[in-house]
């Protein structure tokens, strides 16, 4: 019965996310009262560092009531983090959070796994961060 193992699949909202940061930095680049070309280039830059940025993305989860392994996607490998009670997690009905030591807040998004295979990791969370 455990581990139980999570594969999430990719999501669409990273992509969103990027595509929000660069709109909102472009828009109060356009109305800051900077020079064009230091607007422009503080533009480009923006640009840059948004197609450059990734979150975290775990490839598999293996949930036990004990500690959590997280297999997390970094460019063309793969990097392993187990988390281990008291978790740090934020619940949302619709997506979760949960923090990796060294890495950063990993997202598991609505569009990524089925809310019923989430369950084993909403009880392993909600119970541990309760205790």
């Amino acid at each position: 019965m455990w581990p139980r193992r999570i594969e999430p699949g990719p999501s669409v909202y990273p992509r969103r996310l990027r595509a929000a940061a660069v709109g909102l930095s472009w828009g109060a680049l356009a109305v800051s009262g900077l020079p064009a070309s230091v607007a422009g280039l503080l533009g480009l830059m923006v640009v840059v560092w948004a197609d450059r940025w990734r979150p975290p993305s775990p490839r598999r989860l293996y949930v036990a009531p004990d500690a959590l392994r997280v297999v997390l996607a970094a460019g063309e490998s793969t990097v392993t983090c187990t988390v281990t009670p008291p978790f740090r997690a934020v619940l949302r009905p619709g997506w979760l959070a949960l923090h990796c030591p060294g890495r950063g807040w990993v997202w598991l998004f609505p569009d990524q796994v089925p809310a019923a295979m989430l369950t084993p990791l909403r009880q392993v969370l909600w119970l541990q961060g309760r205790g």
